[in-house]
């Protein structure tokens, strides 16, 4: 074990007996507890958030002889996949450190994660064509790995031991949408791909301003959790804001904004998804069929196109930073495009913000959805690895670690901590936690001939034209998509 590898542990383990100490918690107490004698003071000092006693189903003598289990660890993936030496004392590079040696010394195994340069889903392709065993795990973009499971070469994840999908560690519904039938399971989405979280699609919102116009700073968290959260509630308040500071009758940079955001069209895909519209649907035997034509869908294209082009709206800015700039300096109401992991980059904002998830379609829906950036990375295991046996349990094992050890480093310490300004904003990261999503046509649509970003070219165009653009891509979409089940079928 290398020296500096050893100091990253023993300061994780400090770490987490840190946090454990910092609870007041009473080991007597806790254990009068368990045995029935339930006290407020028990209450109290149990920490809601340890994890650390959950346990999987993993064999306890699972010895694998030392083996390595090369992973394929995408550029954008690296801090959650590998960590560094470089950064020993941040507490959550610690964390992934001390898991991926844990895993190694359970399993006695080697890790041995190759971090990318850069990412081209074509290099993974001609490698899984070829039958090229060079990695046991590949990570990448989803919207591009989406494209190779059809042409073989991607191990169905239930003909692996050891994988238990009822566990919390895996994102059951998520694979679930990605999924082509209900006998195959190609995509592994859990814990360990943390930085798909991180892609969560996050509304941001100025606190100061909002305590400004309608008094209770805390007023969209309230909104949020009484459920009256709404795409024409967001509009409104975008609407309310505006002021024209230059008098120019334009809506600009130098103005107050409403809501401000670079690239329209992926900035108008959480809306969409965020919805419980139906654009398609699984048929008894898991497959599935396009439902693009209803009423909601025509008027979701009205809301979106009026509330991206109403004054008060600013999409042209030339990239990410420099509307996160008018965000940070407190220009605007609303920061689009956003992810949960942007909180990150505003720890150093002056002004007072909170995170919320996107709005409902309407008061009708029961449940938020919070759509996961098709650029996030996710995973599937080489058909032709020759460690096939031990790859259910390489990926249980590092799952369940990182659902132990890491998420909670991440999302209680880093992520609620570090970079929220209140205590409701981790109620509001919760909830979107737990209602991350994606949908069949989001994930596939490059396969599909763009069926799944229609509402994208709408509100670039500033077009309410639904019904014609489905119209004309329905067709084809239906093709491409018996296709995609022609190829599933004949190389799975």
């Amino acid at each position: 074990m290398k020296a500096k590898q050893l100091t990253v542990l023993l300061l994780a383990s400090l770490l987490l007996a840190s946090c454990a100490s910092d609870t007041g918690a009473d080991s007597t107490v806790t254990t009068s507890a368990a045995e029935g004698e339930t006290t407020a003071a028990a209450a109290e000092t149990e920490d809601p958030n340890d994890r650390s006693n959950i346990k999987d189903n993993l064999p306890d003598n699972l010895d694998f002889g030392g083996r390595t289990f090369a992973i394929y660890v995408h550029p954008e993936a690296e801090k959650y996949s590998i960590g560094s030496e470089d950064h020993v004392g941040d507490i959550v590079n610690d964390a992934v450190v001390a898991r991926n040696m844990a895993v190694e010394e359970r399993l006695n195994i080697v890790l041995e994660p190759e971090l990318q340069t850069a990412f081209d889903g074509s290099v993974i392709s001609t490698m899984i064509t070829a039958g090229d065993a060079s990695f046991d795990l590949f990570t990448g973009y989803q919207y591009e790995l989406a494209k190779l499971v059809t042409g073989g070469g991607v191990c169905d994840l239930y003909d692996l031991e050891y994988l238990d999908f009822e566990q919390p560690w895996w994102w059951v519904n998520y694979m679930s949408e990605l999924e082509l039938g209900e006998d195959s399971r190609f995509f592994a989405v859990g814990d360990y791909f943390l930085t798909a979280l991180s892609y969560a699609r996050t509304v941001f919102y100025n606190k100061d301003l909002y305590a400004e116009y309608y008094d209770n700073a805390d007023g969209l968290y309230d909104m949020v959790l009484d459920g009256t959260w709404t795409l024409d509630r967001m509009s409104q308040i975008a609407r309310e804001v505006y002021i024209d500071v230059n008098n120019d009758g334009k809506t600009d940079e130098n103005d107050q904004l409403g809501y401000a955001t670079y690239l329209t069209m992926s900035s108008v895909d959480p809306f969409v998804y965020g919805t419980d519209i139906e654009f398609c649907r699984r048929t008894d035997d898991g497959h599935v069929e396009l439902t693009m034509m209803h009423d909601e869908a025509v008027a979701l294209a009205e809301k979106l196109v009026g509330f991206f082009w109403q004054a008060g709206s600013m999409s042209q800015f030339a990239g990410g930073s420099d509307c996160t700039k008018v965000f940070s300096r407190g220009s605007t109401m609303f920061l689009g495009n956003a992810m949960l992991g942007t909180a990150e980059e505003l720890r150093d904002m002056d002004k007072n913000f909170g995170m919320i998830p996107y709005p409902k379609y309407d008061e009708a829906q029961t449940e938020y959805r919070s759509l996961v950036h098709d650029g996030a990375p996710i995973g599937f295991v080489n058909g032709s690895s020759e460690n096939l046996d031990m790859a259910g349990a390489v990926l249980e094992a590092l799952n369940a670690e990182t659902y132990r050890a890491v998420t909670p480093v991440w999302y209680e310490t880093a992520l609620k901590i570090k970079y929220s300004r209140d205590d409701a904003s981790s109620q509001m990261i919760d909830l979107i936690h737990d209602s991350i999503t994606t949908n069949f046509i989001f994930a596939y649509n490059y396969a599909l001939g763009d069926i799944g970003m229609i509402y994208r070219d709408l509100v670039t165009k500033n077009s309410i034209d639904y019904a014609s653009s489905v119209e004309k891509r329905e067709a084809r979409a239906v093709k491409l998509l018996d296709r995609l089940y022609q190829s599933f079928s004949e190389n799975s």
